[in-house]
Parts: C-alpha cells; sequence; structure tokens
C-alpha cells in the first residue's frame, strides 16, 4: 500500500521489510540471470529523514511531506506506530525526493521450511 503516498518507504523492523519482499521467481520483470529461485532480498541505506513529520492518519494523496507545526515544510513522514497512537504496525519512513536515501548493502536471503514469519505462515494457509 501507499498509506502516506507515493515515496520511498523505509522501516527499522525486518520483518516489516521482509513482508513486501518477492522471491526471485515470483518477481515480474526480473533480468534473466540465474539466480536460485527462492532468495529474495532487502537493501539496508542510510536514509536523510531531515524535519520529521509524524502521521498519526493515513493520507494516501501525499506527494511531499506536510508543513511543520513552524510553518515549515518537513523533510519526510513517520507512519507512527498503532501502539502510540498512528495506523501502522511498526515506524514507517517515508522519503519524497531519492536523494535522500544511500543504499549501502544488498542482504541476500531464503526463508526456511520451518519458517513461522507472517509471509509464509499466510503462503501455506
Amino acid at each position: 500500500g501507499a498509506a502516506f503516498g507515493i515515496g520511498c518507504y523505509f522501516t527499522t523492523v525486518a520483518s516489516k521489510a521482509d513482508a513486501y519482499t518477492e522471491r526471485w521467481d515470483e518477481w515480474e520483470g526480473r533480468p534473466n540471470c540465474e539466480i536460485p529461485s527462492e532468495l529474495r532480498c532487502l537493501l539496508v541505506a542510510r536514509v536523510a529523514l531531515g524535519e520529521v513529520f509524524e502521521m498519526f492518519e493515513a493520507d494516501s494523496s501525499l506527494r511531499r511531506p506536510p508543513v511543520g507545526p513552524n510553518e515549515v515544510r518537513c523533510d519526510s513522514v513517520l507512519g507512527v506506530p498503532r501502539q502510540r497512537g498512528g495506523v501502522v504496525d511498526y515506524d514507517e519512513f517515508v522519503i519524497y525526493k531519492q536523494a535522500q536515501a544511500a543504499p549501502q548493502f544488498i542482504v541476500d536471503y531464503k526463508h526456511t521450511e520451518c519458517c513461522t514469519c507472517r509471509s509464509c505462515m499466510a503462503a501455506s494457509e
């Protein structure tokens, strides 16, 4: 989804990011090269959040961060988790300018046969 508009979404929770991954063989438009079919990957990035606007409600119409309480446009959005009164399960940071993120690492991994994460449990139902 795009609860906070069209932007690049980041989280500090790997299992949240994992929910948005696909196995290599499920990825439409993948390059034609030999990669193990069950492989997934996550990007670890440095993200310049600057002045963060905390969102307690979703707003899918966003194309840039809102103006903050000091009447200056913020640099990013934080989707506040439910446990703090927001609408998402975990922190979701959103930037609207690609230059605010610099990928640092690619983490290649696969789920094990006995994996009990949300993605694997949903697929087994």
